[in-house]
């Protein structure tokens, strides 16, 4: 049986759903003439983490557009990795979260099952679980190895810090092998970064 988060506030139906889960195993201008189309700027994110120790859970810049931005959560040198959870903010008011993509981390061996991923929007962020199923082993990251990407949209603009959420969302930042044993996994502080969006 796997181990379950400990909840920070009063359970919500996204952590019943992800205990469910532990228990169940534009670069350029905007094309045309350039004289009628403005360049746009790219968003941007700039990572707080310079260089990642053994258990750290941070993040970094995938890829960005002058619409669209992707983040992706990386584990540094860990092993025995099962069940993944954690909450994390940035300026809702200037991006929205739209989809997910799993990383290679968790596809590792090839796995019998497809991981189990819940994403719940929160009014400050967004919250995330991630998990192997079933009789699927556990992986280990080696080096930095990308757990999850994440595709967010404009739709304002603001600059903020975009990080994980350790003092108030509805999960605690954990890391669980397959036994629901906690991992020594890293989420703070600084393990997120500042994010500008034009």
């Amino acid at each position: 049986m796997i181990g379950h988060l400990v909840p920070r506030r009063p359970a919500s139906a996204f952590a019943f759903a992800f205990a469910a889960l532990l228990f169940a195993a534009c670069g350029g201008g905007g094309g045309g003439d350039s004289h009628d189309s403005p360049m746009c700027t790219n968003l941007s994110f700039d990572r707080a983490m310079v260089t990642p120790g053994a258990g750290d859970i941070y993040m970094d810049q995938a890829s960005s557009t002058c619409s669209s931005l992707d983040v992706v959560i990386l584990v540094s040198n860990l092993t025995g990795i099962y069940t993944v959870g954690f909450d994390l903010t940035y300026p809702t008011n200037a991006l929205q979260y739209q989809s997910y993509a799993v990383g290679p981390l968790m596809l590792k061996g090839n796995p019998t099952n497809p991981p189990v991923v819940i994403v719940s929007p929160t009014a400050n962020g967004v919250q995330i679980g991630i998990s192997r199923f079933g009789a699927d082993p556990p992986v280990t990251a080696t080096g930095s190895e990308a757990l999850i990407s994440l595709h967010f949209v404009r739709v304002g603009s603001n600059s903020g810090v975009f990080d994980f959420n350790t003092t108030s969302g509805n999960v605690s930042e954990s890391v669980y092998d397959a036994n629901g044993n906690q991992l020594s996994a890293v989420f703070a502080p600084n393990h997120g970064g500042m994010v500008v969006v034009p």
